[in-house]
């Protein structure tokens, strides 16, 4: 079975989950106290639903600071605004262990914003203006070349990084949903689904090909496209070895933990019962995979 325990979180499994769900944000405000009468902030923030909970305080010991908050929308949040923790950990983090998606170029505007802070040239109407200039372009300000790439994400170029198992773990635990029929036809057929806006296509291609399923990436709609990796061998040969090397962490971990539970019901074929030419699930069996995913 996954080892749901693992408590240790490994540094690209922080940036494959702020891949999915982290932002990097400079805001402005109003302050009578400021010699423009304007102020500006930086904030890097991850947003998940309550039921990470516990992920999100994981975070929170990872980089040994910062405050969660509940969100007026029900979700969870965890944020980090201090310029102190911000140079500290967070732009050491993300230039150690680089984001691959069009979130890295967020990331390289936020840290431009943060040397204008650091050398106080936010204290002049020059450099507020800089700062300012800069957030009118980052996050979903931003317009992106289709088929963006970072160089250290391009295979042969020589800053390329080859993909994480524990970066697409923490981008799972974000975007991805772990699933299985319980419909009669395809019974019990796991598939692991991942969507990402169509800009990171060959973030997406890059992540199939890690799964050996090269033709798996289409589009879901207009702007977002999905990989669906499904069926029993795709599963057995690569994706229940993958998670036997790389953990996932909290929430998903209990479906993932139910799947690794099914697979041993089908291992050898005892699930199987010969029914004229063909073989068809023990009922009994059958009944018990329902039972364990629905619980």
């Amino acid at each position: 079975m996954f080892n749901k325990f693992n408590l240790n979180l490994d540094p690209q499994f922080v940036t494959g989950l702020t891949e999915a769900e982290g932002s990097f944000s400079i805001f402005k405000y109003n302050d009578k106290r400021a010699k423009y009468d304007i102020n500006v902030g930086l904030r890097f923030k991850l947003k998940m639903l309550t039921n990470e909970t516990e992920l999100l305080n994981m975070i929170k010991s990872f980089f040994k600071c910062g405050k969660i908050y509940l969100d007026k929308d029900g979700s969870i949040s965890f944020e980090i605004r201090d310029i102190y923790s911000i140079n500290k950990y967070i732009i050491p983090h993300f230039t150690n262990y680089s984001l691959r998606s069009t979130k890295h170029l967020d990331f390289l505007n936020f840290k431009k914003a943060l040397g204008i802070i650091n050398s106080k040239e936010h204290l002049t109407k020059e450099g507020i203006n800089k700062v300012i200039e800069i957030s009118n372009i980052i996050n979903s300000y931003r317009k992106f070349p289709i088929d963006y790439s970072s160089d250290h994400t391009i295979e042969n170029n020589p800053e390329y990084i080859p993909i994480n198992g524990h970066y697409i773990n923490g981008f799972i635990a974000g975007d991805g949903c772990l699933a299985l029929n319980t419909k009669d036809v395809n019974f019990a057929r796991m598939s692991l689904q991942i969507s990402q806006h169509k800009n990171n296509r060959l973030l997406l291609l890059s992540i199939a090909k890690y799964f050996k399923s090269f033709d798996k990436v289409y589009y879901h709609d207009t702007n977002s496209l999905q990989i669906t990796l499904s069926g029993i061998k795709l599963w057995e040969s690569v994706i229940f070895n993958h998670y036997s090397e790389y953990p996932l962490h909290r929430s998903k971990t209990i479906r993932l933990n139910k799947l690794f539970i099914i697979r041993e019901l089908m291992l050898n074929k005892n699930h199987l019962m010969k029914v004229g030419r063909y073989r068809q699930w023990k009922p009994e069996i059958k009944l018990r995979v329902i039972n364990i995913w629905n619980s």
